[in-house]
């Protein structure tokens, strides 16, 4: 009985959501409340999404940490090369996504169509490339970022893996992404719920009971993502009222669609792929330190993504909302979630450095039972706390930038920080400090780049900037 009201609460909760999203659309007037409403109901689910992700991402490492040290660090050393084609597997989707959200914003519904259409083939097309790229890569990355020896085989076995599950990663980042922007928060939620429960069970069969350890981890992890992928693109194309396909579309290449897609993408490619190439070039710099070094930089940034993950979640909320916005001409409106948003993301985002403190021990010892490796995590987390807040302001900030349309500014912000404050620093001072070292520049450079998209938001520049036409 009380599952039974749980479950009309959370669907009265998204019929109130949508109205508030019609009404936008129809340029009726929201109250103040409602739209701090519509943030709280679209937020809520995307930071449950983000802890999903974030979660998985902890299962694998704690059941590999239970394998020892070294299999950590055969993850560790190439996390951020897979950073890396995952972002720019997010930065390629993205483009689809914000579509989807001004053209329902203008009341474009088969122009929203034509977009999922045009992003089943691109998925098939870049996500089949991205594999066989990564497949190809992991045979030389590991030994080229100086791992040790004995964790060189494990490493290149995850990459693998990781790269021949990409198009079912690509599927379920789409779909999830196109659900959300039309205004359903819920479902995007509760399939990656699945998606977690599922990278669980296949992690258990595959580490504990076939014996395959690292390479488990990585096989666990993307069969949850193509079971998971499939299922959201059946609810696009077949469930979904304002996008699933009506038979009138065409699945020819649409020239106009694609070159939004160029647009938007590729400045945020650009940003993930300068962002990650500086982490892949810091975790060269914490790999020369050493595998105990790998495994504690690899356990404090997994632990560390519980803290912000809240942002993540609201930034993607900012995006949908500002989308919506722009795509209904309502500039100020725009600027009020904007707004709205990162003040949100603030304030939890303070509660969650808070805990990181205080737990950083409790935190680090779930994901390794190396005494040594808890100790360097945890200094490193209680270090990192401080500048969490201003991070997520800088999350959310490119959040909304993203959903009008500004896709150049946050990616010359963010080169400009993370090169700039981050990696040449830790190249040329950092290194004879070891990891604690490279954490404490991080902190400094995390406050420069909130600080810098804050002015961004408050100029209101990019309010004029849509890419798309």
């Amino acid at each position: 009985m009380y599952g039974d009201i749980h479950l009309f609460s959370l669907y009265n909760q998204f019929m109130n959501m949508m109205e508030i999203t019609a009404q936008m659309r129809e340029n009726k007037k929201i109250e103040f409340k409602d739209q701090l409403k519509i943030v709280i109901l679209l937020s809520v689910p995307a930071i449950l999404e983000q802890l999903v992700g974030t979660a998985m991402s902890y299962i694998d490492t704690a059941m590999v940490g239970s394998l020892g040290y070294k299999a950590t660090a055969a993850i560790g050393v190439v996390a951020s090369t897979t950073w890396l084609f995952g972002g720019i597997c997010t930065a390629a989707v993205l483009g689809f996504s914000v579509q989807v959200a001004q053209y329902l914003g203008a009341g474009k519904n088969k122009l929203a169509r034509q977009v999922v259409c045009q992003s089943i083939l691109f998925n098939v097309i870049f996500g089949l490339c991205m594999a066989l790229i990564v497949v190809g890569a992991s045979f030389y990355l590991p030994t080229l970022l100086g791992a040790d020896s004995s964790i060189c085989r494990d490493a290149t076995l995850y990459l693998a893996i990781v790269g021949a599950f990409i198009p079912f990663n690509m599927m379920a980042m789409l779909h999830s992404g196109m659900l959300r922007c039309s205004g359903n928060a819920v479902l995007p939620s509760l399939m990656n719920i699945s998606m977690c429960v599922f990278d669980v069970i296949f992690n258990y069969f595959f580490i504990y009971i076939l014996n395959l350890g690292v390479a488990g981890a990585a096989l666990g992890t993307g069969m949850a993502q193509m079971v998971v992928g499939f299922i959201l693109m059946y609810i696009v194309v077949k469930k979904e009222k304002s996008l699933r396909l009506l038979g009138d579309e065409s699945w020819k290449i649409n020239k106009e669609i694609l070159k939004n897609v160029v647009n938007l993408s590729i400045p945020a490619g650009l940003e993930r792929v300068t962002l990650s190439l500086a982490q892949v070039v810091m975790t060269g710099v914490v790999s020369s330190m050493g595998a105990i070094s790998v495994a504690i930089n690899y356990v404090a940034v997994s632990a560390e993504g519980l803290c912000y993950l809240p942002a993540y979640g609201i930034g993607g909320a900012a995006t949908t909302l500002v989308g919506q916005s722009i795509g209904a001409k309502r500039k100020n409106m725009a600027k009020r979630f904007a707004y709205l948003t990162t003040l949100l993301s603030f304030v939890l985002v303070i509660f969650m450095s808070v805990i990181m403190f205080a737990f950083a021990p409790f935190l680090a010892s779930t994901l390794t039972t190396s005494q040594e490796v808890i100790d360097g995590a945890s200094e490193c987390l209680r270090i990192v706390s401080f500048s969490e807040p201003l991070f997520a302001i800088s999350i959310v900030v490119m959040g909304a930038l993203r959903g009008a349309g500004d896709s150049k500014r946050p990616f010359v912000l963010n080169a400009l920080s993370m090169w700039g404050m981050r990696v040449l620093p830790i190249i040329i001072f950092t290194k004879r400090y070891g990891v604690i070292g490279v954490w404490v520049t991080m902190t400094f450079e995390l406050v420069f780049r909130g600080i810098i998209f804050f002015i961004r938001m408050v100029r209101g520049k990019w309010l004029d900037q849509n890419s798309i036409k």
